[in-house]
């Protein structure tokens, strides 16, 4: 057997566009109020999603929720701390991606 015949063809990988880098990404806001409106919007949303995730699983508003009441054989489940816990979980994935959008817009306004 010959040795190319034994070889992958990977050809398929340089197929694919190719992704911008960092730098790159960063800098298409520079001088576009539009985009930094955009940006802003993000964060200020990634913000209130985080918070309202983080905190609404502890408070009397998610034990007395309506919909809960429709099915109360599975109360036990949507009053259960590992559910809460998830819940408050996402809310904190949320609050890191503010955290990073954050330093990113105050990076690239410094430079």
């Amino acid at each position: 057997m010959q040795r190319s015949a034994q070889r992958l063809n990977w050809d398929f990988v340089s197929i694919s566009p190719r992704m911008p880098s960092l730098q790159e990404a960063k800098g298409v806001s520079r001088g576009r109020p539009h985009i930094l409106l955009r940006q802003v919007f993000l964060v200020l949303v990634c913000m209130e999603v985080g918070v309202v995730l983080l905190l609404l699983p502890w408070t009397l508003l998610w034990d007395n929720n309506y919909f809960f009441s429709l099915q109360p054989q599975h109360s036990a489940f949507w009053l259960g701390n590992h559910l809460r816990g998830a819940i408050s979980g996402i809310g904190l994935v949320n609050l890191w991606l503010f955290a990073s959008e954050v330093s990113a817009l105050f990076d690239k306004r410094r430079r």
